[in-house]
């Protein structure tokens, strides 16, 4: 299952968006980073989904020319200093390898990383080896979530049998394995 479908049957993750707010100025939208409090032209920093926060709630769109934001049964203008967010990129090799693994497996990752702090979108850098047709081998995922540093192992076969186990180390020197078969 792709991440697109698999997104909605997880809990929100953590860090999973940029947010920040947007200004008209020069004839072009700009969005600085709340976090980073950077400036970058909206339109390179979104694929097309953008959610403005308006009415106390995030409203889920597309951001057309003009600053014009296409809910699917309306649409209406971005206005200077609104609030908005959109979803953070995952790198490519990582976005294949969580692809990858199985729907059991998959959940059973996420919930296990959750459990020690770190979000799906903390990553980051994965070697994937399964890129490269490797069908046993070991990944390596490094995550940072602001307090910690994690290292993941990700020791697989795949072929008649799939299996998949799981190492994190921590910065602090803490280490936890997680394994799961089929």
């Amino acid at each position: 299952m792709d991440m697109e479908r698999r997104l909605p049957f997880i809990n929100e993750q953590k860090r999973a968006y940029t947010q920040g707010t947007v200004e008209f100025a020069n004839d072009e939208w700009i969005f600085f980073d709340e976090e980073d409090e950077e400036a970058s032209l909206l339109e390179e920093m979104t694929e097309g989904s953008i959610e403005v926060f308006r009415h106390g709630d995030w409203m889920c769109g597309q951001l057309q020319q003009g600053g014009i934001i296409d809910t699917g049964i309306g649409s209406f203008p971005l206005q200077n200093g609104d609030r908005v967010r959109f979803r953070k990129r995952l790198p490519y090799a990582y976005q294949q390898w969580l692809e990858s693994l199985s729907d059991k497996t998959f959940f059973h990752f996420v919930q296990w990383l959750n459990e020690h702090g770190f979000s799906l979108y903390d990553c980051l850098y994965c070697y994937n080896g399964l890129l490269f047709e490797k069908y046993a081998g070991v990944n390596f995922i490094i995550y940072d979530n602001t307090e910690l540093v994690s290292n993941v192992q990700h020791y697989y076969e795949r072929g008649n049998t799939c299996r998949d186990r799981f190492e994190i180390t921590f910065n602090t020197g803490k280490r936890f394995v997680c394994a799961q078969s089929g």
